[in-house]
Order: C-alpha cells, then structure tokens, then sequence
C-alpha cells in the first residue's frame, strides 16, 4: 500500500512539475506583455519601476483545474543596476509549488541613443512544494504514511539570465532557472522526479505602422529534462491605449488577449483553447484557460510602452 500510495505521490508530483514549465518558467500566456516574469533581464524592456500581478485557471488532461498566481516588481536602483522580486504559485492537483526570486540586475550601454543595453541577471530562490494527504483518495486509511498530514518541503536554488534589449523595439533573452537540482523529502526513484535545471528563450520584434500603431511579434521556448515547449504570436498596439493579440503553443493550444492601458494602469485578459486529446497526447492543456494580468506603471512618462 505504501507503494502504491509513494509512486502516485510521484506521478502527481511530476504532473505539477509539467505544469509548472508551461505556465511558470517560459510559456506564460501574457508572455507579449510580461516576458520579465520569466527572464527578470527583460524588466529592463520598461526601464520604470513596475508592478504586476497575473493569475488563471485552466481544464488539464487530468480532469483537475491547476491554478497560478504571479506577482512581480521590479525597478532601476542605478544608472546600471536594478533590482527585481518575483512570487509565483502554482497548484496542480495534490500538489502546490510556491517560489519567491530575488534578483539582482547589471546593464551595459551600447547604443545609448537607441535605448540599447545589455542586462545581466543573478536570482537566488525559496522554493516549497508541498503535498496535501489530508485530499489524497485511498483505500486504507490507517496506513501510516498518512500520518501527519500536508507536507511541507522547502528548498533553495537559483537561476541567472541575460538579455539584449531596445526599448520600443525589440528584445532577446536567456535564462537558466533551477540551476540547483532538487529532490524533496517526499520524493523517490520511482520515476524520474528530480526537479532539473529549465532553460527558456523569449524574444519579441516591434514593427512601427504609423505614428500611432504598431504590430509586435513574440517568441518563447522552453525545455526542461527532455520536455520542449514553445509558443509564438503576434499582437497589434494603438497608441498605448490597448492591445489585442493571438498566439499558437506547440500543444495544439491557440492562444487570444487583449488589454487596455489606463494612465498608468494596464489590465489584460488571456484565453486559451486546446485543439488536441490531451489524455491522448499528453498535454497538460486541454479545454480551454483564462487568466487576468495587472500592471502598474511608476513612471509612466518614461516608460517604454
């Protein structure tokens, strides 16, 4: 029973894992708008002190409604350095994953009269995943490895990045997360489950229409212990006023958001359909997401857009 009861911790452990590179680490659905939620090289994209905070909800191939919560601010502390904050939670049936990422950022000027740059980033983190045993469907109640509870499992890691970016114009980023691979307590060798290094990709191209539009197309992949995700789309800008957008994911998701800015404030929407059995296919995606994002703008004279 035992058995039976560890290998299906490490199943849903893996799930949430799987879960947590398509939404947490490089394949956000408001990657067009936030690419600094995955590369925190890329706050330097505004170049204003910022705050943002997304979250949403979506039908996994697993019947469960995995959720995420993104809050992040960054900021300049310098004519070369800044810094940024990131808490991210992400919950996928049984388990939940909470992280919180300090980063420091270093710039080069290359090109001052065209806002270009150079941004390094050094993050250190706090992870906790824990498992709930208290929800966990099982057929001998007395076993003792349901004793105690939820579990908490804390750990440290780290991750460091780097981006070329224009303001107005285009960026690309690299960036390494979980640099530290971690086991958790309640982790065996089962399967595979070791949390391992995530290595994402994000790049973006604005095309000027007139003085007034503008279309961006965007780019972001991600590949962690042998499993590949990307996405691309393009979305069309007015005056700053609103923005509105379509994307493709590599599992047959197509991605649509829109949003408005309002002085200093930015509120979008994101909705995602899946076009594939993902029980057949494996996807975490399936049905359909939504989620919200919100921005606030420090500075808004100076930002980037």
């Amino acid at each position: 029973m035992k058995r039976i009861i560890i290998f299906s911790i490490s199943l849903l452990i893996c799930t949430a894992l799987f879960a947590q590179f398509q939404v947490g680490q490089s394949l956000s659905p408001f990657q067009n708008v936030a690419p600094e939620t995955q590369n925190q090289a890329l706050s330097a994209w505004y170049g204003v002190p910022q705050l943002s905070f997304s979250t949403g909800s979506r039908i996994d191939g697993f019947g469960n409604r995995p959720v995420y919560q993104t809050l992040a601010l960054s900021a300049p502390t310098g004519n070369n350095t800044g810094a940024a904050f990131v808490i991210n939670r992400e919950k996928a049936g049984l388990t939940t994953m909470l992280s919180a990422d300090f980063s420091f950022l270093y710039s080069l000027n290359l090109a001052p009269e065209k806002a270009m740059k150079l941004v390094f980033h050094g993050t250190g983190s706090f992870n906790q995943m824990t498992f709930n045993i208290d929800d966990a469907v099982v057929n001998q109640y007395d076993d003792p490895i349901l004793a105690g509870g939820t579990m908490h499992q804390p750990a440290g890691n780290a991750s460091a990045g780097i981006a070329l970016v224009s303001q107005n114009k285009f960026y690309i980023g690299l960036n390494a997360s979980q640099l530290i691979p971690v086991r958790y307590g309640f982790m065996n060798n089962v399967v595979d489950n070791q949390m391992k290094p995530v290595i994402g990709l994000q790049g973006a191209y604005v095309y000027s229409l007139n003085e007034n539009a503008s279309l961006q197309g965007w780019a972001a992949a991600g590949m962690s212990n042998k499993i590949f995700g990307f996405q691309l789309g393009a979305d069309f800008k007015y005056r700053k006023i609103f923005w509105v957008g379509a994307g493709y994911r590599n599992n047959s998701s197509i991605i649509f958001n829109a949003g408005i800015t309002a002085q200093s404030f930015s509120f979008g929407y994101a909705f995602a359909y899946g076009m594939s059995d993902a029980v057949k296919n494996n996807a975490t995606y399936a049905g359909v997401s939504n989620a919200i994002f919100i921005r606030k703008i420090f500075n808004e004279q100076k930002a980037a857009r």
